[in-house]
């Protein structure tokens, strides 16, 4: 497996993949080096009784569907629980995991129904950001039932209260709980992005788009620099 990341914390282990299938001017994650691991050692090191829980992410895990499935069913055969975070681009090998999978964390970066500012965000042409959002919007319908946590990064100057609420509206009824994450809140998430380098938007408004969003969501949490909170 190609990799940027393993590590343990506690009772819980994080695997983080190398590669995505699409091109964000903000992620810090396509940068990172890389390093080679078989999936072998990947599971003993994961082994440890004290890991219950294993976070899959990185870059995007289902780039690597053969050995990403190897790996979850080695470690869901050990009883550990599996957290998964896909951009939602191979509806058909997440259908296929997801009785292996306790909680899928999927980013929905700008309303589904927007081509041309998914395409901005998604840093992809528009042909392929259509072709991406039917299997987003596929992934959704198709994991309908499941634990899914919608995470939402809110870009000042760019994301505001009005898209949320289209986004909200978009998955209604599939999103079991939702994250509002704040822009360069966490630097090891984000970079800068179109001249904007400065965590925002600040707490208040943050909030105010958690109540529109909580209005379709069961639950909602606010993450940022400072602050943590839940609706």
């Amino acid at each position: 497996m190609k990799l940027i990341g393993l590590k343990k914390e506690g009772n819980r282990g994080l695997v983080q993949f190398h590669g995505c299938h699409l091109r964000c001017g903000y992620c810090t994650h396509l940068h990172h080096p890389s390093f080679q691991l078989p999936v072998a050692e990947v599971v003993a090191e994961l082994s440890d009784p004290m890991v219950e829980e294993v976070y899959l992410g990185g870059a995007e895990p289902t780039v690597q569907r053969r050995e990403l499935e190897e790996l979850m069913r080695h470690l869901s055969s050990m009883g550990k629980r599996l957290v998964l975070k896909t951009d939602g681009a191979d509806p058909e090998f997440l259908q296929r995991v997801a009785p292996l999978v306790e909680l899928f964390v999927i980013e929905v970066k700008w309303p589904l129904d927007d081509v041309q500012g998914y395409s901005l965000m998604a840093g992809m042409s528009p042909e392929r950001t259509a072709r991406y959002l039917d299997s987003l919007r596929e992934t959704l319908s198709s994991l309908k039932g499941r634990r899914i946590r919608v995470w939402i990064r809110v870009i000042p100057g760019l994301v505001n209260r009005d898209h949320i609420s289209r986004i909200g509206k978009q998955v209604e009824g599939l999103a079991t709980e939702a994250h509002l994450y704040q822009f360069l809140s966490n630097p090891e998430n984000d970079a800068p992005f179109m001249g904007i380098d400065a965590a925002g938007p600040g707490r208040d408004e943050m909030m105010a788009m958690a109540k529109a969003l909580r209005a379709h969501v069961p639950r909602v949490v606010v993450l940022g620099s400072d602050f943590r909170q839940e609706l």
